[in-house]
């Protein structure tokens, strides 16, 4: 890639990998589907790749748009920052409703940014089981939730969603050598416990449970000391915890997420900035 970019080739980019659609981006943005689909031809041009793949179900990011999509994200938000805008008001808040696995070393660049891009604004970020914040988004305490859309029951669509790939972990990337597979996994009830089980099961794997916890950093200290293996999303792997090698233990499915803005502040240019924000960061995991 060479030369100057175009900030809105990269804005179309970003509006379809969030709809998966080319007709709905070309809503959001006022532009006809020609003419959007014009410029996403032109921002391939100018990358000398592929970044898109249509199919009967949609329009999907190849691995060259996946890469792309973050920096894109980010130069939008950064362009952004640059416009003047009426003056935010210190009263107002955004708060968001967040489940601890997505609570990860994305979230500081989110706040980062989300600081710098409507400074004055108030956020309030809850962590809780999903179930729980879903119940407090029906009663009007959240503005924005990211949760598991197949757990939360909103009926309401979500702004976006995405699959985050679910892989086995353990200390120094190594599979115990044990005939009972010892297992570290999240305290019921959980899918990604019912998930790991299920996928063990099914292989004739035989596991036993050596640590639960209903904690994030309980269950990732646990690896880390290697304790046993299990399955974290793949942004927690650091030099001490890495994935297991492809075909040591059954594959898990991906793990489903979604954000839901709340239908009262349709339009609200901040928690449109904080959900492209979160969709920027969480992308990063997507299956």
């Amino acid at each position: 890639m060479t030369g100057d970019i175009d900030t809105g080739l990269l804005r179309a980019l970003a509006a379809v990998a969030r709809h998966g659609s080319i007709n709905r981006a070309a809503a959001e943005l006022g532009h006809s589907q020609p003419a959007l689909s014009l410029q996403l031809r032109k921002l391939e041009r100018h990358c000398g790749q592929t970044l898109l793949q249509r199919s009967t179900r949609g329009v999907t990011l190849t691995p060259a748009g996946q890469a792309l999509l973050p920096y894109a994200e980010r130069i939008v938000c950064l362009a952004e920052q640059m416009l003047p805008g009426a003056p935010a008001a210190a009263a107002r808040s955004c708060r968001v409703g967040l489940i601890e696995d997505v609570v990860s070393r994305h979230l500081p660049r989110v706040l980062a940014d989300f600081a710098a891009a409507r400074p004055g604004l108030k956020l309030e970020a809850r962590v809780a089981p999903g179930r729980e914040l879903s119940a407090a988004y029906r009663r009007g305490e959240l503005d924005l939730l990211i949760a598991n859309p197949r757990l939360c029951g909103l009926e309401q669509a979500p702004a976006w969603a995405m699959e985050c790939a679910l892989p086995w972990l353990a200390a120094g990337g190594v599979c115990p050598d044990e005939d009972e597979l010892p297992l570290v996994l999240f305290a019921a009830p959980c899918s990604w416990r019912d998930a790991m089980l299920q996928a063990l099961q099914l292989a004739g794997r035989r596991h036993r449970v050596v640590f639960e916890s209903s904690s994030l950093l309980a269950v990732q200290a646990a690896l880390e000391a290697g304790l046993g293996v299990g399955a974290l999303l793949p942004d927690v792997a650091n030099d001490a915890l890495r994935p297991l090698p492809p075909g040591c233990l059954p594959a898990l499915p991906p793990v489903p997420l979604a954000l839901y803005r709340h239908a009262g502040r349709d339009g609200d240019p901040e928690l449109e900035t904080l959900s492209r924000l979160f969709f920027r960061e969480l992308s990063r995991l997507s299956a």
